[in-house]
Order: C-alpha cells, then structure tokens, then sequence
C-alpha cells in the first residue's frame, strides 16, 4: 500500500501538462461502504489497517506542503508547475477539514478510498482530467442513485453489496459492486469478485497484514471489471 497515488485529494502529474488523453472527462462517485462480515480471525488486523490509513492521511498532507515549498524546477516549465501548485493550494484545505473524518476511518472503507486512488490512476494521467471523488455512504436504491447523482452532476456511481469473508480455510473476501450510470438511469453492471491472499506487486502489494491483503485484491478484482466498462464508455472517438 505504500506505492498508492496522494490520499483523498487529485493530484496532477507535473509531466502531464500539455499531453491529451484518450477519455472524455466525467465525474465518479465512489460511495463507502457501510458493513462488513469477517472471519473472527482477521480480526487482529482491524487496528493496524486504520492506523495505517490516517498515517498516510498525514503523510500525504505533508507531501502536499511539501510541494507547494517546491521552487527548483526549470523556468520553462513554470507554468506548468505553477498550474499544479495552484491544484494543490484548492485542494489542500479540503484534504485538511477531512481530518476528523479520517480518524473515524472503518477498516472496510479501504474498499472505496483505495478504488478512488485506482480509478485517477486509470483516467486522470493526462487531460482532460476527470473528477473521482469518495463520498459517504447513501442508500443505493434507484430513486437516491437518481437524487444523488443530480445532486453532485455526477455521471457515475460506484458502491460495494455483501462484503464478506466465505467459509473456506484460510477465508477470502467476497464482494459485489455496482456501477450506475447518470445517463441511463440504472445500474449498468453489477459483478460479484473476491480479493485472495496474492501480492501481485505494485500497488497491489500485500504488507500489512492478511485482512488489508483482502481488500486490496478486492479492489483488484472490482476495478478490473468496473474500469473496462468506464473506458469503453468514455473513450474519445
């Protein structure tokens, strides 16, 4: 987990500018979870998965700070550094009010905080970038999705059913997660996956724990087959 994009905030690539990309822009919501069900085995790792998290939180704060103090870069790409700076001076009171929150951090929100860094991995290297935010968890009913995405000019919702661990030794995790589309009033996929025991490397590196290996390859497995869909949908022609 150590390897993952800037926590809760839309960080730009300063090699990005100028360079165009293949999707046409839109806006995510990635809703959390409100349940979990697991084995009483992996219960040990609960403490550990949220402290980690709100480390990050502080560290990507830190790094946001950091950047903004930055000044060593070549007079021909100020511009472009500057535009990022100013990305970072929006964004970092936001990141910043959020701290209350983070401390209230559930171990299976991981789920939507992780697959929101994923998804701006997917489609936000090069412009136009879109906008994917985590938002609080909602009722997932048609009516609400409807409300809700009217609400936030959102094109698209992402949300997670019947989180569980199963019955087999040793347990893995076994998810459902639903993609609404804006547009077409409905849920337009629904995929039932599972996160295993495997550290495929990179940012599905596996080393804080077997629960916190589960929900990392449950976002594996969840955004491999959300993201599929989104880039069919968005690709510009």
């Amino acid at each position: 987990m150590q390897k993952l994009l800037f926590l809760l905030v839309f960080t730009v690539s300063f090699a990005a500018y100028g360079q165009q990309g293949k999707f046409n822009p839109f806006k995510l919501i990635v809703l959390q979870p409100d349940t979990a069900i697991i084995d009483p085995s992996l219960y040990g790792d609960i403490d550990s998965i949220r402290s980690m998290y709100i480390r990050r939180y502080y560290s990507s704060v830190k790094q946001m700070e950091d950047m903004l103090n930055f000044n060593n870069y070549p007079p021909e790409r100020a511009k472009d550094f500057e535009a990022t700076k100013e990305e970072i001076r929006k964004n970092l009171p936001l990141v910043k009010a959020k701290e209350e929150e983070v401390k209230k951090f559930k171990y299976f929100q991981t789920l939507s905080s992780y697959s929101t860094e994923v998804y701006n991995f997917y489609f936000n290297e090069y412009q136009p970038y879109s906008t994917i935010l985590e938002y609080p968890t909602q009722k997932t009913d048609l009516p609400a999705l409807r409300q809700l995405a009217d609400s936030l000019k959102a094109d698209y919702i992402v949300f997670f059913m019947d989180i569980h661990t199963g019955t087999e030794r040793p347990p893995l995790l076994q998810l459902t997660t639903c993609l609404y589309s804006h547009q077409d009033n409905r849920i337009i996929l629904t995929k039932k996956t599972e996160g295993d025991y495997s550290s495929q490397g990179d940012m599905w590196t596996c080393t804080y724990g077997t629960l916190s290996c589960l929900l990392i390859n449950g976002v594996r497995t969840s955004t491999g087959e959300v993201a599929p869909e989104l880039a069919k949908r968005q690709l510009r022609k």
